[in-house]
């Protein structure tokens, strides 16, 4: 236990320091306040001044918005920390310069404003001391997942284009200072048109979820040579950095969230995780498990669900984004979530074995292919897969009561029964194996 602790790779001070803590306090009060005043783009404090002066230091000569700019919303409910813009911009350069960033873009701007709406509407739900400390908790998760996808596409902008993500032009990380100011956060990234995203509501055909597992595969392995030190810059370090601010407390509320949905079998299944939940394994002992394994830990997209995969108009996958809740860890975080979300839990059940093996050998492949080691072997993925399985999809939770309130909202049409059978049966099944699956967990 020891040397693991000693060895962990992105393992982070488990606490921030006393200025740290100081100025994330300042900086939520801060973020808060000019929120509520905010008369900028979408919403947000963001100006345009500020993008042409992001998009002048990555280019590293002069660069100005001209007269023609518009920005407009791309899609609502996409998360809770940023707000996503077609933007159309008229760059002027001097003399003959080409400019170095397309005239239309996605622009994502870092922002607590859509959470402060998701928030209003569900005060009369909750308790004001109880809403305001979530409020506080997402507000200090903002800058990390910003930051982290700042990070992100920094670092494969070194590296030879891949196909599967959306080019990247230019962006800035949340820097929070001690007197409480923040510095304004946004990421320019190609505009990826003529593509569509399934519904949570929907479940992904075989061939998908081959392309998906194909894809993470290849995304991971550009990071198996990044240095420890590289690693340890990345905003979020491990799984209990990314999930600090979500303690079980969080969990337990929404759990009761899901308790008042009028069905015998999920209050039955709640009921019982209410009591499994203090005895799941923590986000702090799966970050130590590569160790006591012998495994290495590799890149982890963190959200990777039907929202955040773009297919073309043939059934082929497009792009992976959204990298906000990137990190190191077990490859079984992505691989428990998007078998959760993108599928049926009895085409989970039948097909988890199938699709983790074939995850691996996609993983084997490209491994051999750019010659590096390949990190783990198939049993010990499965062993993690298990174990980490109860935590992960527990954190998932959430995610699928605000799905699913959404789902209730719709407009009663004759499909809206079938539609939520469906959506709350997948729901369960996550429930009943969250407990099952810590039940028969492996001991390592």
């Amino acid at each position: 236990m020891g040397l693991c602790q000693s060895t962990v790779d992105v393992s982070p001070a488990k606490s921030n320091s006393e200025e740290n803590v100081e100025k994330e306090r300042k900086a939520i009060s801060e973020m808060l306040k000019t929120a509520e005043l905010a008369d900028g783009l979408l919403g947000t404090t963001l100006q345009w001044e500020d993008v042409q002066k992001i998009a002048e230091e990555s280019a590293g000569h002069n660069l100005k918005i001209g007269e023609k700019k518009t920005i407009k919303p791309l899609a609502e409910g996409v998360g809770l920390q940023s707000l996503l813009g077609i933007a159309e911009i008229d760059w002027e350069v001097e003399g003959d310069d080409k400019a170095p960033y397309p005239n239309k873009f996605a622009l994502k701007i870092g922002s607590p404003v859509a959470l402060l709406q998701a928030l209003e509407a569900q005060a009369a739900k909750l308790p004001p001391d109880v809403a305001a400390n979530i409020s506080d908790e997402f507000i200090s998760f903002l800058p990390p997942c910003h930051n982290s996808e700042n990070y992100f596409y920094k670092y494969i902008q070194s590296l030879p284009k891949l196909d599967i993500l959306p080019d990247f032009y230019f962006g800035n990380q949340i820097e929070l200072e001690k007197d409480g100011n923040y510095s304004k956060g946004c990421i320019a990234i190609e505009l990826v048109e003529d593509i569509k995203t399934l519904s949570p509501l929907e479940n992904f055909s075989d061939d998908q979820m081959l392309q998906v597992l194909d894809a993470l595969a290849k995304l991971q392995v550009q990071f198996i040579n990044l240095s420890e030190d590289k690693r340890r810059e990345a905003p979020h370090q491990g799984l209990s950095g990314l999930y600090s601010p979500f303690k079980d407390w969080f969990l337990q509320l929404n759990n009761g969230l899901m308790a008042l949905f009028p069905d015998p079998e999920m209050q039955k299944l709640t009921e019982t995780f209410a009591t499994t939940l203090p005895e799941i394994i923590t986000a702090d002992e799966l970050d130590l498990v590569p160790c006591k394994l012998g495994m290495k830990k590799v890149f982890v997209h963190g959200d990777l669900w039907s929202a955040n995969i773009m297919w073309n108009q043939e059934g082929h996958l497009k792009k992976l984004i959204d990298f906000q809740m990137i990190h190191f860890g077990l490859a079984a975080t992505d691989l428990a979530r998007v078998m959760n979300t993108c599928l049926s839990p009895e085409e989970r059940h039948a097909n988890k074995e199938k699709y983790l093996k074939h995850y691996f050998d996609c993983l084997t492949k490209h491994c051999k292919e750019d010659d590096h080691p390949v990190p783990f072997d198939l049993e010990q993925l499965t062993t993690t897969y298990n174990l980490a399985y109860p935590r992960v999809s527990a954190y998932l939770l959430p995610a699928l009561t605000a799905v699913l309130e959404k789902v209730v909202s719709m407009p009663n049409i004759p499909a809206k029964p079938m539609v939520i059978g469906s959506f709350i049966s997948k729901v369960k099944g996550i429930y009943s194996d969250i407990i099952a699956t810590h039940e028969s967990r492996p001991e390592i």
